[in-house]
């Protein structure tokens, strides 16, 4: 509208030449402001009376236009606000363009796969793994919604600041919709395969997970740069949880100690104690571990079979496992989602009696032992389940007194 800075004789510069377009120009501006939405972004208003009246013409509303500007807009583009019922926003380009593509993403994020399809994918999963194929399609399926979920903008863009004043519990819960939506197919093959699958299946999501975990640089706001590393968190309790119903000690071994990631203290840690559902989700207003809980159920209720009391036995199994490794990497004890039993200061969980009976079963031929859990040493795991107990004791007492 201005010119063409190749061609000098084009540009409109001075009060005169900006003070109306060619009959040409202002056609076309009155069928954009008709038929389209308007963003307004690094524009004054003062010094293009053309420009104004062309926008101050259109009297049609039929999508949502937007001003944003860091600065109290001057009172020549006060009145194009009123008249064409502009929605100010005030912020500068960066973090105005930033929120709008994110918010775009979200609406697609948040297009949920339809159940059938999923019910249609884990079908072709389990007869995939019935042995008579080399699972091919089952692979390159992982493949892509392992590199997609990778892939999501939450994980890897952010952006990990909000602009100043923003509602950061309502980014996080977003974020938090668009992980339940976009990991919904993943997390019900990995639990497929993790229950029906092999050696060799295994790793095909075994090694991801570390991936899925990489932290974020540091920097960023805690709430979303640790949610970052959700996917981890609920492949891993997906597959160890799917692993221990199949009483497959191998694989549940594996998916305790063998991904790592890099701490944010410095050092490796075992992705399983550095990684909880505490230190990486945080849903508002649900205790973590609970609200990861009631996420997974479906996951085994719907595709593996499991009755709702047996998908809650084996959910607390796992996470009074998982607790023994985060202590043994003295990664402290978060607060499991495992029923209490026992009166007053104590704290007896399901999950301990059950390991307990399988010790005095098995002794050191303990299957997760002989799979080289915790190095394969019986004593050690008693020493950590001791410290477990008191730990879980202190839990009761501060229970009784809250």
């Amino acid at each position: 509208m201005h010119g063409d800075y190749l061609d000098h004789e084009s540009m409109r510069n001075t009060p005169d030449e900006l003070d109306q377009y060619d009959e040409e120009i202002d056609q076309l501006l009155d069928r954009v402001f008709t038929e389209y939405g308007l963003i307004i972004s690094g524009w004054s208003a003062e010094w293009d009376p053309a420009l104004r009246k062309a926008i101050a013409r259109s009297t049609t509303r039929f999508f949502a236009s937007y001003w944003a500007d860091p600065r109290p807009l001057p009172e020549s583009a006060h009145k194009l606000l009123t008249h064409r019922g502009l929605t100010y926003v005030p912020a500068d380009a960066d973090t105005f363009f930033t929120e709008i593509a994110d918010a775009a993403d979200a609406v697609a994020d948040l297009a949920r796969r339809h159940p059938v399809s999923i019910d249609i994918a884990v079908a072709r999963t389990k007869r995939d793994l019935n042995g008579w194929s080399q699972a091919i399609t089952l692979h390159d399926t992982l493949r892509r919604e392992l590199d997609r979920v990778a892939a999501l903008p939450l994980r890897t863009t952010g952006p990990w600041n909000l602009a100043m004043g923003a509602d950061i519990e309502a980014e996080h819960n977003r974020r938090i919709a668009t992980l339940e939506s976009e990991t919904e197919l993943l997390l019900a093959l990995v639990a497929v395969s993790a229950y029906w699958g092999s050696n060799t299946t295994d790793r095909w999501w075994l090694r991801d997970i570390e991936t899925l975990a990489a932290p974020q640089p540091p920097g960023g706001l805690p709430a979303l740069t640790h949610l970052a590393q959700g996917p981890a968190v609920m492949v891993i309790y997906t597959a160890g949880i799917a692993a221990l119903a199949a009483e497959r000690w191998e694989t549940l071994t594996q998916v305790l100690t063998e991904p790592q990631v890099e701490h944010r203290w410095g050092g490796k840690r075992y992705a399983v104690a550095a990684l909880s559902p505490y230190a990486t989700l945080n849903p508002p207003g649900r205790e973590s571990s609970e609200y990861l809980h009631d996420l997974l159920r479906p996951v085994f209720t719907r595709h593996l079979a499991l009755s709702t009391t047996a998908y809650s036995e084996v959910w607390e199994r796992f996470e009074y496992l998982r607790l023994l490794v985060q202590n043994d990497a003295d990664q402290g004890f978060d607060m499991p989602h495992i029923r209490q039993n026992g009166y007053l200061d104590t704290y007896d969980p399901a999950p301990a009696t059950w390991l307990r009976t399988q010790i005095d079963k098995h002794g050191d031929n303990l299957p997760l032992l002989r799979e080289g859990f915790l190095g394969g040493k019986l004593t050690r795991l008693q020493e950590l389940m001791a410290s477990a107990e008191l730990s879980f004791d202190d839990i009761a007492h501060r229970r009784r007194f809250a």
